[in-house]
């Protein structure tokens, strides 16, 4: 038993890093990982779930077995290194630059259209 709430406060411990690291709330792993949704990469969802889904496995008692510890510890440790070289300051930033971008490259193309329909119809260029 004491395997299992050393486990339950490892995977805690990844979720409230992982929640902050990717600006999600939630608790446990399961919330996390649903609510991070497409942030994380497919690989690493996949374990994520596998993870989520041995932590279940882990607590019924005929089941536990099947537990394989060197995939649980590599899955952890893989979702750990990416976590680490997250910065959520430059997502966050990063994310409003694009929106921006976006915003600012609709306004130069409606612009240029605008000028160029108002110079077909000849309200603007040579009188």
């Amino acid at each position: 038993m004491a395997k299992k709430t050393q486990t339950d406060q490892e995977f805690s411990a990844l979720a409230n890093r992982m929640g902050e690291k990717l600006d999600v709330p939630g608790h446990d792993l399961t919330t996390v990982v649903g609510r991070a949704g497409r942030m994380l990469p497919r690989r690493l969802r996949r374990e994520a779930d596998y993870l989520i889904q041995m932590e279940m496995i882990s607590g019924h008692p005929k089941l536990c077995h099947m537990v394989d510890p060197a995939r649980v510890a590599k899955a952890e440790a893989r979702l750990r290194a990416h976590v680490r070289h997250m910065n959520p300051e430059k997502e966050r930033r990063d994310r409003l630059l694009g929106q921006i971008a976006g915003y600012v490259f609709g306004m130069l193309v409606f612009v240029a259209l605008l000028i160029t329909v108002l110079a077909w119809r000849g309200v603007l260029g040579p009188q």
